[in-house]
């Protein structure tokens, strides 16, 4: 009786090509961001497990054909990794944008700079070497093909529909490298057009008014990240997770908004609201696609952007338009004078790294993005700052481990309060105010359905509303300030009451700076 044939059994020189292709696509999902680097590896390793066996049994009838597929697997993931050891980011669309638009000077600059030397040639060689090892653990295999099909429907079932479950429960998911190359791509093409309009947008900038440099402020405009403002103590919350802030209030310093709000719970919406001139409402003129930082250069302001969670090189599959839109070199030289090339685990570093980078003389605008209390929040602060633990949270409704969480979330606010403190230390005795507002809230065990995160509720759920879309908004002025502006600060208290989005945000700081503009 002849014995019948298993399309993939465990002897069979197919598996080794499954395993090695499954890792080769797998592993850049866990390069970045950081924060869900295990999630997406893991959900990304079930995705690439179904696309290797769909590849093994498209090509097991030809060895040349499987070794060549693994090669092609291999050098993406060198590529994957040398951007992610040398950059911070796997190949992602902000990347690929950059390529684009490089010349062929740049490229030679890039090539003597990044490539030409021992570490990343021994890099390349050790790459092209494994990679053609591992071809040879491939050897012609054959199957049935009945049984052959119905192996590979069940093993991309579970690729086709991870998603699917991934995107139910509010998850991200780790996209392999041929779903990352793909979207980078889909990307390109589909946003291409944007920031070209983008860049031809600046031209149509007209400054009609702008203080001399005697006059003019320094601005820096903190943007916040996933801060619930009922954590703050600023706003009531009885821990005093913002003592330093507070401080700054009773000296008449701090001006506090009461009723400001985020149109989105997504940072990357948020950001495009806070860097163009769009609006909440949707209006279909080309305001949208005016950038603020351009504005202020236009006025003769000089602009330092530093970002604790992107780079212009990195972006990331979960916030590609936050840092894609500024990165393409048309727009980024127009808009920048500076921009940081690193990121660090606590927004303090930054903050003290690039110090002596920022812009303190006048008829300046510095921009800061940080980390905050994004999830997870133990991971926001050095260990000095863990204040808080669970016997602090005093709510009998949560386990333990939930109070935990809170502690975190609260130890990442008090460690923020030191952040703005520092950037305010080097502020005080010049002409200089900050504004700061979060891109979102958050959600952390409140109300009665004990959410956790802001992948709940929406727009007419009230626990979100309070929670995600209401958001912490406070201006600090210096003295210097306030004795050259009583006016504009007499406006600011008037308004601290007002109704305010962030997406007002860039007619606040033309105000501040004394610009006005028109679009022709």
């Amino acid at each position: 009786m002849k014995e019948k044939k298993n399309p993939l059994p465990l002897r069979s020189t197919l598996w080794p090509f499954v395993v090695v292709a499954t890792l080769l696509m797998a592993i850049p999902a866990s390069y970045e961001p950081r924060h869900f680097a295990k999630l997406l590896l893991a959900t990304a390793c079930v995705q690439s497990a179904g696309y290797a066996v769909i590849m093994a049994l498209l090509t097991r009838k030809s060895i040349g054909l499987q070794r060549t597929v693994l090669l092609l697997l291999a050098l993406l993931f060198g590529i994957e990794t040398f951007t992610f050891l040398r950059f911070g980011s796997r190949f992602n669309p902000a990347i690929l944008g950059l390529v684009l638009q490089t010349t062929s000077r740049e490229a030679k600059e890039f090539l003597t700079t990044y490539i030409l030397h021992f570490p990343t040639l021994l890099y390349v060689l050790t790459a092209i070497l494994a990679a053609v090892g591992l071809t040879f653990l491939i050897k012609p295999a054959t199957a049935d093909r009945g049984r052959t099909l119905l192996a590979a429907l069940l093993m991309a079932i579970p690729a086709c529909l991870l998603p699917l479950f991934t995107g139910c429960l509010g998850l991200p998911m780790g996209q392999n490298s041929l779903n990352e190359l793909f979207n980078d791509l889909r990307f390109i093409q589909e946003k291409h057009g944007e920031t070209e309009l983008m860049a031809t947008m600046i031209d149509h900038i007209n400054v009609t008014e702008t203080p001399d440099s005697t006059e003019a402020p320094v601005i820096v405009l903190v943007i916040g990240e996933s801060f619930d403002r009922l954590h703050s103590s600023l706003y009531g919350y009885p821990l005093k997770t913002s003592p330093r802030m507070e401080k700054e209030q009773e000296k008449g310093r701090l001006t506090l908004f009461t009723h400001a709000t985020t149109p989105t719970p997504a940072t990357y919406e948020a950001m495009r609201y806070i860097f163009t001139l769009q609006g909440e409402e949707v209006t279909g003129d080309s305001t949208e696609y005016i950038l603020m930082p351009a504005v202020f250069r236009k006025a003769g302001y000089h602009v330092a952007y530093l970002d604790n969670q992107y780079t212009r090189s990195s972006g990331g599959s979960f916030d590609y338009s936050c840092s894609y839109f500024l990165s393409p070199t048309a727009i980024n030289d127009q808009c920048f004078d500076f921009r940081n090339e690193k990121t660090f685990a606590f927004d303090g570093d930054l903050v003290e790294h690039y110090a002596d980078r920022l812009f303190l003389q006048s008829k300046s605008l510095n921009i800061i993005h940080l980390m905050g209390q994004h999830f997870d929040a133990s991971l926001r602060y050095p260990d000095s700052f863990s204040h808080f633990t669970a016997d602090s949270i005093r709510r009998n409704e949560l386990t333990r481990q939930q109070r935990q969480q809170v502690a975190a979330y609260d130890n990442a606010t008090l460690y923020n309060d030191f952040v703005l403190s520092a950037i305010i230390e080097k502020m005080k005795g010049i002409n200089a105010v900050m504004v700061f507002i979060s891109d979102h809230g958050e959600q952390i065990y409140a109300g009665p359905n004990l959410y956790f995160g802001r992948s709940f509720g929406g727009p007419s759920d009230e626990e979100t509303v309070e929670r995600v879309f209401r958001i912490p908004m406070f201006v600090w002025t210096s003295e210097t300030f306030e004795e050259k502006h009583p006016d504009c600060l007499q406006v600011l208290r008037e308004k601290a009451d007002a109704p305010f989005s962030n997406a007002d945000t860039p007619w606040l700081l033309f105000s501040l700076a004394g610009i006005s503009l028109s679009v022709n």
